[in-house]
């Protein structure tokens, strides 16, 4: 349960709070146009389709506990990129790293999860936790919302992925404690 908790509150919560200061952040600090804001996502979305296509040709080769950290720490260094960026080639960067490596978090998380929690109860701890991020992300956003307000965007957008990074270190720890990897090792 740590392991799904600590993957939801870096991959899901914070960066959904995060993203919702995009637009603002892209317009406001990096002073993008919309043509530019429009080539940043579109960047984005290379990213994820290059970081699938390799995924799905090395899948089999990676253990779980390498996909689920490594996928984790990258997504958060594109975001640490995104948010200390200053140009739109730096912010890109960011964009194309953490989408890449999105595809290498989730393929570990749901194997993680398909493999760590018994069938019967799949649905019930899903909808529960599904929950839990619901209400984490609204409470999140609204917080970075606040902060954007009261100091600036983008120092809402790196405190945001400075907490991703503490977090994914947290997941990182959690993830190679020897008992938790022999139980990722033997499952999968």
């Amino acid at each position: 349960m740590a392991v799904y908790l600590l993957f939801s509150a870096a991959i899901t919560v914070l960066p959904t709070a995060i993203d919702s200061l995009e637009a603002a952040f892209a317009k406001e600090v990096l002073m993008l146009t919309d043509t530019e804001y429009g080539l940043l996502v579109s960047i984005a979305g290379a990213g994820i389709i290059a970081g699938a296509s390799l995924n799905s040709a090395i899948v089999e080769r990676l253990p779980v506990s390498i996909m689920l950290a490594i996928g984790s720490l990258f997504v958060t260094f594109g975001y640490l990129i995104y948010a200390f960026s200053s140009a739109l080639i730096i912010a890109a960067i960011g964009f194309f790293v953490l989408a890449f490596f999105l595809a290498f978090a989730n393929t570990g998380f749901m194997t993680f999860y398909q493999t760590n929690i018994p069938v019967e109860v799949m649905g019930r701890v899903a909808s529960f936790y599904a929950l839990c991020e619901a209400v984490l992300t609204i409470g999140m956003t609204g917080i970075f919302g606040v902060l954007a307000h009261v100091l600036s965007i983008r120092t809402s957008v790196i405190l945001g992925s400075m907490c991703m990074l503490l977090v994914c270190l947290f997941l990182c720890f959690v993830i190679f404690r020897p008992l938790t990897v022999n139980k990722i090792v033997r499952r999968t």
